[in-house]
């Protein structure tokens, strides 16, 4: 018999967890950026090697608006803002932990071309369209969540807009990008 832990506690959630803040320097395609993270976020202490590998290629436009979908405590909106000074970047999360700490990353960092945004994605981002997402999902949040998140941010992209994820082989890449690829012109691997 399976039961849920309710002691559980996820980075995709609100933190139950004391809260134990770490500060750390970490340089990303080539920015030196001083991050804060915290217990109850994603990736504590350090940048976790998808984000990484995602913020070292992906491919955004120098202008128009740019979205950190989940953002956690906010490393791939704050390459994204220095990648692209002119565009407007938006950082996102349904964790309150990790919304406080990408404001305050954005402030440590310098950025000014940036909002952070608490909230359900098909909610607290109403209308609004992007040129750009940017995402490494919740994957643990499961299948019907990663879904649902992945399917509005493809509803929220301009014409010619572009989806970045990033999601680990063995935590089921090649399954979600060809679940995903109905939402999308083109779907690369």
């Amino acid at each position: 018999m399976l039961r849920h832990n309710h002691n559980t506690q996820h980075y995709f959630s609100s933190p139950r967890v004391a809260s134990q803040p770490v500060e750390f320097a970490a340089t990303v395609r080539g920015f030196d950026l001083s991050l804060l993270s915290d217990r109850g976020t994603f990736s504590h202490g350090q940048v976790d090697k998808g984000s990484r590998v995602l913020a070292e290629t992906m491919q955004l436009p120098q202008e128009g608006q740019i979205l950190d979908l989940a953002c956690g405590w906010g490393l791939l909106g704050l390459v994204a803002a220095k990648l692209s000074p002119e565009a407007h970047i938006t950082l996102m999360d349904i964790n309150q932990r990790a919304v406080a700490l990408a404001r305050e990353n954005l402030r440590r960092n310098n950025i000014t071309n940036a909002e952070v945004i608490y909230g359900d994605a098909p909610v607290a981002l109403g209308e609004r369209e992007f040129d750009a997402i940017v995402c490494n999902p919740p994957i643990r949040a499961g299948k019907p969540q990663v879904h649902r998140l992945i399917e509005d941010a493809a509803g929220r992209l301009k014409d010619k807009g572009t989806l970045w994820l990033v999601v680990r082989t063995d935590k089921g890449a090649k399954t979600l990008a060809r679940d995903i690829s109905p939402w999308f012109v083109r779907c690369d691997k």
